[in-house]
């Protein structure tokens, strides 16, 4: 899934409650990470803001383009540790090593195919260093959710103006695949401004699935947490929380 247009209402909807979860990894592991999946770098600044140098990648211009422009904001000492490259996770070479790299917002499921994880997971342990931590999110599905679901988040932005955006998902347990249907409406007095569609498939990944692909492409798995408060990992968390180590 790709951002397009859309890109520049992400951070209206996206995720801050792991933040202080990879800010805190980065920290332990030195001053210097690489964030597959960087987007409209949402984790990258802030973890710029506690000194710590940013390579980030995404395979979105649109998304990159939004971070360069909330980078012209900040500071210089903040700029200059945030280094941004499109590329993408499964077939890029940087031709240096991280003590850190993570990929946060549930993005290492947008890897569909087997193949393509692995791919995936053969760049990040090549530009890991020795005994190196590398973290990262996914979504857990749990039995209990519906096939289908849609819902509605509603965000006032500058102006007067009002984001709608209205997110269709469709799950395919066969095919281990989820689809997005994501739809931004621009409303302002109740007139419509601006209409956008993303679309995308990602990958319904379990915990055993995922913990034994790790294993067996050279990562030790050093945690898995139900979510970013780090707590026990239950087959109804949230999510699936991975902290692991290059073997």
């Amino acid at each position: 899934m790709t951002y397009r247009l859309a890109a520049k209402f992400y951070d209206l909807f996206g995720s801050k409650n792991d933040l202080d979860f990879y800010r805190e990894l980065a920290l332990q592991t030195g001053n210097k990470a690489l964030e597959l999946g960087v987007g409209t770098g949402r984790v990258a600044i802030e973890l710029a803001k506690a000194g710590i140098t940013v390579v980030g990648i995404d395979n979105s211009v649109y998304m990159l383009r939004v971070a360069r422009e909330k980078l012209v904001k900040e500071t210089e000492a903040v700029r200059k540790r945030v280094i941004l490259k499109k590329g993408d996770m499964r077939n890029f070479d940087l031709k240096q090593s991280f003590p850190f790299v993570y990929i946060p917002a549930s993005t290492f499921d947008h890897n569909i195919a087997v193949e393509e994880q692995k791919r995936a997971l053969n760049c990040v342990y090549k530009h890991l260093e020795k005994d190196g931590t590398f973290a990262f999110d996914l979504e857990q599905v749990t039995p209990d959710k519906p096939k289908t679901s849609w819902w509605i988040d509603r965000k006032e932005i500058d102006d007067g103006r009002l984001v709608v955006r209205n997110i269709f998902t469709r799950r395919d347990m066969t095919k281990r695949t989820c689809s997005l249907d994501l739809f931004f409406d621009v409303y302002k007095n109740g007139k419509l401004l601006e209409r956008y569609h993303e679309y995308g498939e990602v990958a319904i990944i379990s915990k055993d699935e995922v913990t034994k692909l790790l294993e067996k492409n050279g990562f030790r798995i050093e945690s898995v947490y139900g979510d970013f408060d780090k707590s026990k990992h239950k087959s109804n968390s949230p999510r699936i929380v991975l902290v692991t180590r290059k073997k």
